[in-house]
């Protein structure tokens, strides 16, 4: 990002980054997403009828695997979180219905973003993220209160901004940052990236400790046949990435691995 986008970013909590991704990234991307829930979903589940999710750090999909340490979104993200920044997970959704609005994390001084981008071309009315511009800068009473006042708020009633897009953009946002969406297909396909600041502080490391748990949680809660956030392939790094082998070390000095449900364990 230059200067101005850089500074956007961290006065609205969000940025729009057009045509990032060429049209061959595209073509494997909707492979990938494609291949991902038939291996992971029953073909009566993968109808179109409700929402799917899973993790995409797995060796049927090593182009995804590796998606994190693509310099198209680490570079962004290093520039948002500082350059030890942890690539915390790759996954994708097929979204059928709108979603309500909520930010990525509770904790408002967890310094992360996330990237998200659609296989659609999407519009505001139909599925397209909405976010609350400058959300992410609220703290203590105030932060509450937003949040109370949110929950009795019609989702089409609060003030936003709409960001459309086509295949090939992306867009970085503060996962404080409060976002949502309304109507849009039952087919909506979207993946998204999330790096987080390298934690220190015993506070920081047990935030990104629980957030490790909470992935595994949904894996439990969509059922999806793979039962890790990281699968073992990816755990062992076959391509040698320094970049990667880098995450890996920090996770397993904060045990963050060892979390039931987080990283796929050695085989017996």
């Amino acid at each position: 990002m230059n200067s101005e986008q850089l500074r956007f970013f961290k006065t609205f909590g969000y940025i729009l980054l057009p045509q990032h991704l060429n049209a061959d990234t595209l073509v494997q991307l909707a492979r990938d997403h494609e291949d991902a829930l038939a291996a992971q979903y029953p073909a009566e589940r993968n109808d179109g009828s409700e929402r799917l999710w899973t993790r995409m750090t797995d060796e049927s999909t090593p182009f995804a695997a590796a998606l994190m340490e693509d310099p198209r979104f680490l570079g962004p993200a290093q520039q948002i979180c500082g350059d030890d920044v942890l690539g915390i997970g790759v996954d994708i959704n097929r979204y059928v219905s709108s979603t309500t609005w909520h930010p990525d994390t509770g904790d408002e001084n967890q310094i992360a973003c996330k990237f998200i981008f659609y296989l659609d071309t999407l519009g505001a009315d139909s599925g397209a993220l909405r976010v609350i511009p400058g959300s992410h800068l609220l703290r203590g009473a105030e932060r509450d209160a937003f949040a109370k006042a949110m929950r009795d708020t019609p989702l089409t009633d609060v003030p936003c901004q709409a960001i459309a897009t086509k295949p090939g953009d992306v867009i970085a946002f503060d996962i404080r940052t409060w976002h949502a969406s309304h109507g849009g297909s039952d087919n909506r396909r979207a993946w998204n990236l999330d790096y987080f600041a390298n934690p220190q502080a015993p506070e920081e490391v047990e935030s990104i400790r629980s957030l490790g748990l909470g992935h595994a949680g949904s894996i439990k809660g969509f059922k999806t046949r793979r039962q890790y956030n990281y699968s073992r392939n990816w755990l062992d790094n076959p391509q040698q990435s320094p970049i990667r082998q880098h995450w890996i070390n920090r996770f397993e000095e904060i045990d963050y691995l060892d979390q039931p449900g987080v990283g796929e364990p050695l085989k017996a």
